[in-house]
């Protein structure tokens, strides 16, 4: 090889022996830490995406939660504002005012407009109102998210003549967390 080949190549006399080495041995690849960062580094954006997916899906449930109990409480407003005949200056034959309450399901009443507290069954068998419910449609495993419905039922009239309000409240328990939700209706007699 002429010098000044060598020279435009960036060889020396010595090197001229090992000819076709790009470079020397000990400069061929990544060393054992830069490997060990890129792997950390990884694993740091791998561990990331799942915490992520995670966190996700737990607020995806907990929005599907949410949408359940406010259902559940709209559903009673419009109980409320539908049930027949509410006219609470006017009494039944038996002398209770005529205001709509459950009286064919004893303790588990699906409906009670009477002034006080009271807890509200879907059933008729048990207190249990479902929240949500999860279906796995990969071994039919059922999951339902079950709560407590109350109802609190006030009389207005002093202000405002043959009119009631009723506080209905949800409560139930997700994850070990306790969840609440409220939403409350005023209606006037019918008559």
């Amino acid at each position: 090889m002429s010098s000044d080949v060598r020279q435009f190549l960036g060889v020396s006399r010595s090197m001229t022996a090992k000819a076709f080495t790009p470079c020397s041995p000990n400069r061929a690849g990544f060393t054992m830490a830069e490997t060990i960062v890129a792997i950390a580094v990884l694993g740091i954006g791998v561990v990331s995406t799942i915490g992520t997916l995670t966190k996700t899906n737990a607020i995806a449930a907990m929005s599907r939660n949410s949408t359940g109990a406010h259902t559940v409480l709209t559903n009673q407003v419009d109980l409320f504002q539908s049930m027949g005949p509410f006219n609470p200056q006017k009494t039944n034959s038996d002398g209770t005012a005529q205001i709509p309450k459950d009286t064919s399901h004893g303790s588990y009443p699906t409906y009670d407009m009477s002034v006080g507290t009271h807890n509200i069954s879907v059933n008729g068998t048990d207190f249990n109102v479902p929240v949500y419910e999860y279906r796995d449609v990969s071994n039919n495993l059922v999951l339902v998210v079950n709560g407590t419905l109350t109802v609190i039922v006030t009389d207005l009239s002093a202000s405002l003549p043959n009119t009631y309000q009723a506080a209905f409240t949800i409560t139930f328990t997700y994850l070990n967390r306790n969840y609440t939700y409220s939403i409350s209706s005023i209606r006037t007699s019918d008559i």
